[in-house]
């Protein structure tokens, strides 16, 4: 009779349970079943009926288990869904501020374990479809919004610029070393008032900042703005 009543009692803590634990998930048909088959070992155990009591209380331990499988299942759907969403979602963002010319080892590898999430949440593998979609984020952890390097210079006055080919190199934005003043001339010396001379910059004028190690480059430098230095954006 302990035995019959100790399992009883156990099936009930289980079927209990289980709605605490996920509430939003409760309501499905293991979980009902489960409820139901425990009403019937009740009332089987105070009719006298001790053999259907425990019968019907295995039924409803078993349910409970399968409704704490369901609930889990669930929850880890739910989990793997709005992790690659939030992939998905960082993935445009950081496409949308050219983290693919910046950064394009980290989207690549993001797009690529999107993917992988993707296909493993479609063959329902849950875990699986969030790890890909974590280690996604994980790449694009580094992303960071940056401006473009200067692809041109406008030459001001000398004074107080003091613009001439060594300084334009030698600002970080370009090259950050003044001894690559010679990229500048070389690009720039066909178009210059006196080609032969690198020393003759006229105010006004526009100097191409060529790319030299295959940095990206658009616009015009702008001493308002603040750049993430050339030696950071290239590998040295």
């Amino acid at each position: 009779m302990k035995k019959i009543l100790c399992f009883f009692v156990l099936t009930l803590c289980v079927a209990s349970f289980l709605p605490i634990a996920s509430a939003s998930y409760d309501n499905n048909e293991y979980q009902r079943k489960s409820r139901a088959y425990t009403e019937l070992a009740a009332n089987a155990y105070d009719d006298g009926d001790y053999a259907g009591a425990v019968e019907y209380a295995k039924l409803a331990e078993e349910n409970a288990r399968l409704s704490a499988a369901f609930i889990q299942g669930m929850i880890a759907k739910s989990d793997a869904e709005k992790t690659l969403y939030a992939a998905r979602t960082r993935l445009a963002w950081a496409k949308g501020i050219k983290a693919d010319v910046y950064f394009p080892g980290a989207v690549k590898s993001a797009a690529d374990s999107i993917d992988v999430s993707a296909a493993a949440f479609a063959s329902e593998s849950w875990p699986q479809s969030k790890a890909a979609a974590q280690a996604a984020l994980d790449a694009l952890s580094v992303v960071k919004e940056i401006i473009p390097l200067p692809a041109n210079w406008h030459v001001e006055p000398w004074d107080p610029s003091k613009d001439c080919l060594w300084n334009i190199a030698a600002n970080p934005a370009v090259y950050g070393n003044p001894l690559l003043w010679e990229k500048l001339y070389e690009a720039n010396k066909k178009l210059m008032k006196q080609p032969s001379n690198p020393n003759l910059l006229v105010p006004g004028q526009n100097i191409v900042i060529p790319s030299i190690k295959g940095e990206y480059r658009e616009g015009t430098y702008d001493p308002e703005r603040t750049y993430e230095p050339f030696k950071n954006q290239v590998a040295q």
